[in-house]
């Protein structure tokens, strides 16, 4: 664990002792030393951990005293705050979700702290060092390029530990489960079940060579082509890789230029797409070739099939309910509450 991790932890760690009562304003914390004893860290790392506290308005310090609990903690029980991190904020189905979480969060009393990650790991990093256990009650939030490893978990489990709930909204981190804590759940739509439904509606109709478009750096990309290569298997049709595209977050606006140097378009009559972005762009490559497919299968619903000149269905994403389900799962777990985890059906399936 670098330096910057272990301050974060140890922050956390003791700013968790107050909120629990361990000390009362104006008592005096155990010194530096004390703290890199009991904890193991070096005293540059609990400096750094105090800093933040006394810049967060936790404690105060007097020069050649010590650190002192500030009258402000009688406040940081409850602060009716919810942070919500998603990756994108203005576009495609993230205002009808963050509408879902701004209703139930509202009528509670909770304000929303609003970040957004763009998807990069950097600015996911940047957003989580800033967020102290004096901001927020807990925190809804989509995980960034969920299917790789992702250095800013320790900051996740250390929110956790602190008492401060999370519920991941879309995709999440399987590594933050395996340790089965009571405060860490996710509402994800059944990106399997959805998959695996469009390609075998599409098996139903007839099509035999069926081509996929999946994202490679998110679960529900990875979820999506498993449903998808399942219901292939399930039905006797040969997988063919030439037939499966893959794209990450720094590739997602290429789609034209992979499908125009691929046999894909040539040798499939139909095509099960990651979301309805991406359909825009293999519609429009479709177009202008004027290639074999003739049906097309897609998620989110921000596409009509009338939009489309070929054979189309998109699942429509229960984008407003999942926001509301996710923060009425997170203020529970905020009273105290026993909560699950939930996985959505499409609206359609």
């Amino acid at each position: 664990m670098d330096s910057q991790k272990k301050y974060i932890q140890l922050y956390h760690s003791i700013a968790d002792r107050i909120k629990k009562g361990d000390f009362s304003v104006g008592d005096k914390l155990p010194t530096e030393q004390d703290f890199a004893q009991e904890y193991g860290f070096s005293r540059q790392t609990v400096r750094q951990a105090l800093s933040k506290l006394e810049a967060d308005k936790i404690i105060y310090k007097i020069q050649g005293s010590g650190s002192f609990i500030s009258d402000s903690v009688l406040s940081i029980k409850r602060t009716m705050h919810i942070a919500v991190i998603t990756t994108y904020i203005s576009t495609y189905i993230f205002p009808s979700i963050l509408r879902g979480i701004e209703t139930v969060a509202t009528s509670a009393g909770y304000s929303i702290l609003l970040k957004a990650t763009n998807n990069s790991i950097a600015k996911e990093h940047s957003i989580l060092e800033n967020i102290s256990v004096h901001d927020v009650d807990g925190v809804i939030v989509e995980g960034t390029k969920t299917a790789l490893p992702n250095p800013n978990l320790s900051f996740y489990r250390s929110l956790a530990d602190s008492n401060v709930p999370l519920v991941f909204v879309n995709g999440y981190y399987p590594e933050l489960l395996e340790t089965k804590r009571h405060n860490i759940l996710y509402v994800v739509t059944d990106d399997y079940q959805g998959s695996y439904d469009l390609t075998s509606d599409l098996i139903r109709k007839g099509h035999t060579s069926i081509g996929g478009i999946f994202k490679s750096d998110d679960i529900q990309g990875i979820r999506r082509f498993s449903g998808y290569i399942d219901a292939l298997v399930n039905n006797d049709i040969p997988v063919d890789d030439n037939h499966i595209l893959w794209f990450n977050t720094e590739t997602k606006f290429g789609i034209q230029q992979q499908l125009s140097n691929s046999c894909l378009p040539k040798e499939c009559t139909a095509i099960v797409c990651y979301n309805d972005e991406i359909t825009l762009q293999a519609l429009e490559s479709i177009n202008y070739q004027n290639q074999t497919v003739t049906a097309l299968r897609s998620f989110d619903g921000t596409i009509s099939s009338q939009q489309c000149s070929l054979n189309f269905f998109s699942l429509p994403h229960p984008k407003e309910a999942l926001g509301l389900l996710a923060t009425k799962k997170l203020i529970h777990l905020i009273n105290g509450e026993d909560e699950k985890s939930a996985i959505l059906p499409w609206e359609d399936n």
